[in-house]
């Protein structure tokens, strides 16, 4: 179980932890060899997180002797996230909550272990986590059957992780959703936004995601669709791939937990075929310059999928169950982006010609495939 634990230190306003402070934080979870290290000898390389502070640490390696301490980890000090996520407070995790979906996933030999969960002296909480000599995944590493493989069963084991945290009706997800898409819908605002960053938001602005997401749901329902723990936030950068995995190892590794609760699994399978078409942090250009998955693709990921769920959970899934559930899953992924992209526009005046172009690219992905999967002809919705 993950324990938290308190640490001597306050975390300054002004400026980063310092080596000594984290020195300190490391050496409360390993007592025997990190406090003898000189603090000064630390090599602290900062990475870039929303809303967190993230480096990795790493100490000397002792001379002429062996350690049974490592001698690099992961640092993660959680700061205060804002803007979409408030609609969301009563679903997502809190901080111990995550620490302990972090610790049950590195139980299953697939995910980074946690060392440690702790709090400081005014109260932010943080954690130690094993380090990964890995990388972001990037859109055309899974055109490579292995690793794409490899993240299908990376998924279909999170999504049937055995977890001690409660688990929440899933239509409190979709309320939440359908209400802040329906506060969003003809909004004169966002559209003024966008015509200021030179790209018109016109047509999504005023397209009806909320009834389309009902139809969504209800197909789900009709397939009998499995739930699961999903990430939701299922982004490549979130995937990391290891530059030298062990023999038989997973190449892959699922980290940020920050938006797990309980939803349809075809929410994350599908999610992850919509992101291999964007990237998001690029300087350049948010929508990926690569094709997206193939059908193909997707029916060997899903293929791999159920094969690994059926082993976590005993059932007897097919490949085909898994890919018609994420070809409704791609369109709640899609909603889920667009909803949160769209508050940060309205809470933030953004106009930013990257992501509104981005959105338009979103908007286009979800009205091909609701019209591919014949869901516009249950209905008239404006």
């Amino acid at each position: 179980m993950a324990t938290c634990t308190s640490v001597p230190v306050t975390i300054p306003k002004d400026g980063p932890l310092t080596n000594v402070m984290i020195k300190d934080i490391v050496s409360t979870f390993f007592a025997n060899e990190w406090p003898k290290v000189d603090s000064e000898t630390l090599v602290i390389t900062h990475q870039t997180g929303y809303a967190n502070t993230n480096c990795v640490v790493e100490r000397p390696k002792p001379k002429g002797e062996t350690h049974s301490e490592p001698l690099k980890v992961f640092l993660k000090i959680n700061g205060v996230l804002d803007g979409e996520i408030e609609v969301f407070e009563h679903l997502v995790p809190n901080k111990h909550e995550e620490a302990q979906l972090c610790y049950d996933y590195g139980l299953s030999g697939l995910g980074a272990k946690l060392y440690g969960f702790f709090q400081t002296q005014d109260g932010a909480f943080g954690r130690i986590d094993e380090y990964l000599d890995a990388r972001n995944l990037e859109p055309e590493d899974v055109e490579d059957e292995n690793i794409r493989a490899d993240v299908a069963k990376a998924h279909a084991v999170f999504h049937a992780m055995v977890s001690q945290r409660k688990k929440k009706p899933i239509q409190l997800y979709y309320d939440a959703v359908t209400g802040g898409l329906a506060k969003y819908h003809k909004m004169d605002k966002l559209k003024r936004l966008a015509n200021e960053g030179g790209v018109s938001l016109d047509d999504l602005v005023d397209y009806d995601f909320v009834s389309r997401i009902q139809r969504v749901t209800d197909r789900l329902e009709s397939i009998g669709a499995k739930n699961g723990w999903c990430i939701h936030d299922v982004q490549f950068m979130n995937v990391m791939v290891k530059n030298n995995p062990k023999q038989g190892e997973s190449k892959v590794v699922l980290i940020d937990f920050e938006f797990v609760f309980q939803n349809y699994r075809a929410f994350d399978i599908g999610g992850h075929f919509m992101q291999k078409m964007f990237k998001w942090f690029d300087k350049d250009s948010q929508i990926a310059n690569c094709r997206p998955y193939t059908d193909e693709e997707k029916r060997h990921f899903c293929e791999e999928y159920a094969r690994q769920w059926n082993e976590a959970t005993g059932e007897s899934d097919t490949g085909e169950q898994v890919f018609m559930e994420s070809e409704l899953g791609f369109l709640l992924a899609i909603t889920f982006d667009i909803h949160n992209m769209l508050c940060f526009m309205d809470q933030g005046d953004d106009n930013d010609p990257l992501s509104l172009l981005g959105l338009n690219k979103l908007f286009k992905e979800f009205a091909s495939q609701y019209e591919k999967l014949g869901l516009e002809s249950l209905g008239h919705c404006t």
